[in-house]
């Protein structure tokens, strides 16, 4: 398993919505298709997490690979577990609600877990920041708010490439490399967004979020589908 986890100073001030900054979790899972018996399956092989700590005012920051597919319910389960160490925190993420959480879902049935929180509040930027005027797309939100991106990969980068680290194919070290570098650049950036999102974007009421539920949930799971071609467009 890769692990890294760094604290940077808190320069940021909460002009996204009408809560506590530290209330915020951003969170991104890194999933890919992989194939098993002739059959698509998006499996997860990375997440990043990060927010500000309310005891010392530092953004921290922890990004998460495996490095083999028999790893892959190792990672899911240190997902649960900080998603159940951060109850009653707003998650927010682009395309958090709808990609992110369906492949979560999937895999979670999938491996047979039973997580220990039912629930999580999600306020997925994707569908906050929707205006005619602007292209959808992380890194488009970021240049829209005047946040300056250096990416040396690009999303699709990502899914079409995680394959190799789940199967440790030669030259797996220097995608996770790459990948780790993108998913980091993303994680310096995120509270920027917190920072500039009235600069085009009115206040966000929290009252709003989302809520998916974790457990076994036939309606969700019918909405969920419902947008499935919606859900597996890797943000860019």
């Amino acid at each position: 398993m890769y692990k890294q986890e760094l604290k940077i100073p808190n320069k940021y001030v909460n002009n996204f919505y009408n809560g506590s900054i530290y209330d915020l979790v951003f969170l991104d899972l890194e999933w890919c298709r992989d194939f098993q018996k002739n059959v698509s399956v998006q499996k997860i092989f990375g997440y990043t997490l990060t927010r500000i700590l309310e005891d010392s005012n530092e953004q921290y920051i922890k990004i998460q690979f495996i490095e083999s597919s028999t790893q892959e319910k190792k990672i899911i389960q240190d997902i649960l577990n900080d998603l159940h160490s951060l109850r009653g925190k707003y998650f927010i993420g682009y395309g958090l609600a709808t990609s992110d959480m369906f492949c979560l879902r999937q895999r979670i049935e999938a491996l047979e877990f039973s997580p220990k929180i039912d629930s999580i509040r999600i306020l997925d930027l994707q569908k906050t920041s929707q205006r005619n005027d602007l292209n959808q797309g992380l890194n488009n939100l970021f240049a829209y708010l005047g946040i300056p991106i250096f990416k040396k990969i690009k999303g699709y980068y990502v899914f079409r490439n995680g394959i190799k680290i789940l199967r440790k194919e030669k030259g797996y070290q220097t995608v996770l490399k790459e990948i780790y570098e993108y998913c980091l650049e993303d994680a310096e950036n995120y509270f920027h967004i917190i920072s500039n999102w009235q600069t085009q974007f009115p206040l966000v009421d929290r009252d709003k979020h989302l809520t998916i539920n974790l457990k076994n949930d036939p309606h969700l799971e019918q909405r969920l589908r419902s947008r499935r071609g919606a859900a597996f467009q890797r943000p860019s």
